[in-house]
């Protein structure tokens, strides 16, 4: 075996690298290298390292012709992919662009055997579905679950009435009692989560018989992260009247009291607008822009409340359950209310 010479600096480098490097292949032959710079034999070093003679005898062979090139993998033997980059090509505008339904086909999404059957069709080549597959992850694609979105509001009325709604809430957070409002729901049937399990066994999540549930209708104070709430058991005007007359209550010493709401019925009746009415210009209402759930720093606060309290729970009550949402709410006064996204890109974007 020929030897390596290596100056102190290169040595040094060269141990800093394999220190750092994460790839145990790379790693095994940088320790290779270093191993015979001390002048140590190839069956030593194979013992010492756990690998065969052949091994080492290559690398030191691999480094005195490449240098640093040799803790690289050398390209994989074998024959030549029946998917040449044209055909890549020709699946990657299948999946990203094209919809199965445009070329004849009655499926909604593509998969593997389809794929073949399309490229069998339009005569380009004929490869088997695990082929494909394996060419669809080198292409950085995954079997996943699409995210469902809202309908596009591309129209410039529409865009403008967002914006309007934005600005009006912009300015109520400015003034004192200004409040964001929101409901959720807490069921019996528990929302299923990830947690800790044994490998190998599935943890039993016990549901009810019946199910049941309870209505949470929410307001948060914008100036003191204050949260309050009231229960019902259904989402209507009642219970959304009942809790402006606990804020009533609650914040005497304001002369008036500005809910910014989503677009939901229990918010725009005719119940509702003859309880502003009467309240003597009180209470105000300001909309939120439709489909934007982020404009509201009240739906964080529900999704921590179900991730710590509704996912995977165990009570037997419905009552039970409330108490332990109650509590959870409790424990976590004051929050601390950001705008959204939204907000902020109104606030940089031009009038």
């Amino acid at each position: 075996m020929e030897s390596i010479t290596l100056t102190p600096e290169e040595r040094k480098d060269l141990i800093c690298t394999m220190k750092r490097e994460r790839k145990p292949s790379r790693r095994l032959r940088m320790h290779i290298v270093l191993l015979a710079t001390d002048s140590h034999r190839p069956t030593r070093i194979a013992r010492v390292l756990y690998c065969s003679r052949t091994t080492v005898y290559t690398i030191v062979e691999r480094f005195m012709a490449e240098g640093q090139a040799a803790f690289d993998d050398q390209k994989r033997r074998g024959p030549r992919s029946l998917l040449d980059e044209p055909a890549k090509e020709r699946i990657e505008r299948l999946v990203e662009e094209d919809l199965p339904a445009h070329h004849g086909w009655l499926r909604s999404r593509w998969s593997c055997k389809l794929l073949v059957m399309e490229l069998f069709n339009q005569r380009a080549l004929v490869v088997s579905r695990e082929t494909v597959r394996r060419v669809l992850h080198k292409l950085d694609f995954r079997w996943r679950r699409p995210r469902p979105v809202p309908p596009e509001k591309s129209s410039k009325e529409q865009q403008h009435r967002k914006r309007a709604r934005l600005e009006d809430v912009l300015c109520m957070v400015k003034k004192a009692g200004s409040f964001f409002q929101d409901e959720t729901k807490l069921e019996m049937n528990p929302k299923v989560g990830f947690c800790w399990m044994r490998k190998g066994k599935q943890r039993l999540l016990p549901t009810p018989g019946t199910n049941q549930k309870v209505w949470i209708s929410g307001a948060l104070n914008f100036k003191t992260g204050r949260f309050h709430w009231v229960t019902g058991e259904r989402k209507n005007d009642e219970l959304f009247m009942k809790l402006l007359d606990q804020l009533r209550r609650t914040y005497r010493c304001h002369k008036q009291l500005r809910l910014a709401v989503d677009n939901d019925a229990s918010h725009t009746s005719k119940r509702v607008e003859e309880y502003v009415n009467s309240s003597q210009q009180r209470v105000h209402l300001h909309p939120l822009p439709a489909w934007s759930p982020q404009s509201n720093p009240v739906e964080p606060i529900w999704w921590s409340l179900h991730e710590a309290v509704s996912r995977n729970h165990n009570c037997q009550q419905l009552s039970e359950l409330l108490e332990f949402a109650e509590g959870y709410l409790e424990e976590r006064q004051p929050f601390h209310p950001k705008l959204g996204a939204d907000y902020e890109q109104l606030e940089r974007s031009p009038p």
